[in-house]
């Protein structure tokens, strides 16, 4: 909507490039089990850079969907009395819009959580100051995702500044 895309504070715009493309969700869903502690609802983006090798959500590779700037307010409004925190699946292929999403997201008080496939967190460094989670890693058959003891993914709290690994958060003690 134009209220969510006015709200992008005017020193973070830049010049979109002619290949990137806009955001689009491909459907979305209220969970407990994707953030510790929060009532998320998970938005599925498409357009998935990373083609991980046995992704549970292989089919978020493809540049379907609707435009999510223009269909975000409605999602919150629908959402927003049930959930703690909006969890992002994807829109690291557009760091941009991404960043109006999460800035609207966090002007409307919620929590926000960002799921990415890439290994260096130093690359999302324009949309870290937005986030009070995020797990990073690409999906890696072997070793599994966050509830694996021998993943290389990683999510962590976001505090003050501060990144707090709490992936253990995800593993479940065997009887």
């Amino acid at each position: 909507s134009r209220e969510c895309q006015s709200s992008l504070r005017p020193d973070r715009r830049r010049k979109p490039s002619a290949t990137m493309t806009h955001l689009k969700y491909v459907s979305h869903t209220v969970v407990c089990q994707e953030v510790p502690d929060e009532i998320s609802l998970v938005i599925n983006i498409g357009g998935c850079p990373h083609h991980c090798a046995g992704c549970h959500s292989s089919y978020l590779a493809e540049d379907v969907g609707d435009p999510l700037l223009d269909n975000l307010d409605d999602l919150l409004t629908k959402y927003g009395h049930m959930v703690t925190c909006v969890c992002y699946m994807g829109g690291d292929h557009n760091l941009d819009e991404l960043y109006t999403a999460l800035y609207h997201t966090k002007a409307l008080g919620f929590k926000t959580c960002l799921y990415s496939g890439r290994s260096d967190i130093d690359e999302l460094d324009m949309v870290l100051p937005l986030l009070d989670y995020i797990k990073i890693g690409p999906y890696i058959e072997e070793r599994g995702g966050l509830s694996s003891k021998i993943t290389n993914q990683v999510m962590y709290r976001h505090k003050n500044g501060v990144l707090f690994n709490i992936t253990d958060r995800f593993w479940k003690e065997m009887a």
